[in-house]
């Protein structure tokens, strides 16, 4: 019997530019090697069916940027499997680039929800993170997906920046409330190997403050919850009923299909991540039967319970108290801390114990 896949991420490598923070497989926009990419997802998707029971319910494309490909390649991108099937189908966008005409496409194949990088609204810190739209940007793009009738709408936020105190990271999430979205991600700015801001730190000309970004976190706990949002995961926010089923699906330890360069896989207890460069992506795939894969592993019985723990602790859900058998004195301290609590057989992180999650984890593994 097949394997049944019903979670899927498709990665869209390609960017109008690169952003000094952003450590995901991406390049700049170039012609033939968009062409490359839809001609082994094609085949990636084609090698999929046959390997998998492939029943696309809840389906995120990221990137990069899917947005920025052409309105021809992307009505091709849109085309190349029933994703529209899907219960729910989100896709990140930027602002820039981002109008009636996009948002009418996307609509129109069926994409139920919209991921857009706003990251930040005062000038500023747009212009530190190098990005390229302004606020009236922002504005237009979320009209265009309301226009369209794009069931949801998703902010993305990054906080931690320099200079920016609560009033100023206040002042952000309020403009951002003021939108009306029906999902706010709030991620804290992360040095990554490789990324321009970790040389940034290394040339000396910005370090991160771990007190400043643990005093913002906490306010947008605070914030957020007052203004309707519920905060369903550490950095992600939601509307009643309007939670991401992509994330949950694989936050619950659910198995997913990975498509395009650099993409990771989780089924049947196996792991892989296709190759990053695009056009040995594309040959590979093509050539089969199926693309490249790198970091191939099996997922035994402790691999899985680790990070069943490592994402149950991030979200709102918390875990079944009989998975952390053993750990029970460890468990009253973390209530007596004020870090978690206990509730109807499970044990959930406060908003406090949240900010030390990875720590905690590493008590309970």
């Amino acid at each position: 019997m097949k394997p049944r896949v019903e979670t899927l991420y498709v990665h869209v490598p390609f960017c109008t530019h690169l952003c000094p923070y952003c450590d995901f497989p991406k390049e700049r926009l170039g012609g033939n090697r968009m062409r490359d990419f839809l001609r082994g997802l094609r085949a990636e998707w084609a090698w999929a069916r046959q390997e998998f029971e492939v029943i696309p319910r809840r389906i995120l494309f990221g990137g990069g940027t899917p947005t920025a490909l052409s309105p021809s390649l992307l009505q091709e991108l849109l085309e190349i499997a029933p994703w529209g099937e899907a219960d729910e189908w989100t896709v990140e966008a930027n602002p820039d680039g981002f109008g009636s005409s996009k948002a009418s496409m996307l609509a129109e194949a069926g994409v139920t929800r919209l991921s857009l990088g706003a990251q930040a609204f005062l000038p500023k810190d747009l212009a530190w993170l190098g990005r390229r739209h302004d606020r009236a940007t922002i504005v237009s793009a979320c009209k265009a997906s309301r226009k369209a009738g794009i069931r949801d709408l998703n902010l993305d936020l990054i906080y931690g920046l320099p200079d920016q105190g609560p009033a100023e990271w206040q002042a952000t999430l309020e403009e951002a409330c003021a939108l009306e979205p029906d999902h706010l991600s709030a991620y804290v700015i992360t040095p990554e190997a490789g990324t321009e801001l970790t040389a940034m730190i290394q040339r000396g000309e910005w370090h991160p403050d771990s007190e400043n970004e643990a005093m913002l976190f906490l306010l947008t706990q605070r914030f957020l919850e007052a203004h309707g949002f519920t905060a369903y995961e550490i950095s992600n926010f939601a509307r009643p009923g309007r939670e991401c089923r992509h994330h949950k699906s694989v936050w619950s330890g659910e198995d997913y299909l990975g498509l395009g360069p650099g993409a990771v896989s989780t089924i049947a207890g196996r792991r892989w991540r296709n190759v990053r460069d695009t056009s040995q992506y594309a040959r590979s795939a093509e050539t089969g039967p199926h693309p490249y894969h790198e970091d191939e592993e099996v997922c035994g019985d402790v691999e899985r319970r680790t990070e069943r723990i490592l994402l149950g602790l991030r979200t709102n859900a918390g875990l079944e108290e009989e998975a952390l058998s053993g750990h029970e004195e460890c468990l009253s301290e973390l209530v007596q801390k004020g870090w978690g609590r206990r509730l109807d057989g499970r044990f959930l992180l406060t908003a406090r114990g949240r900010l030390r999650a990875d720590a905690v984890a590493v008590m309970l593994i």
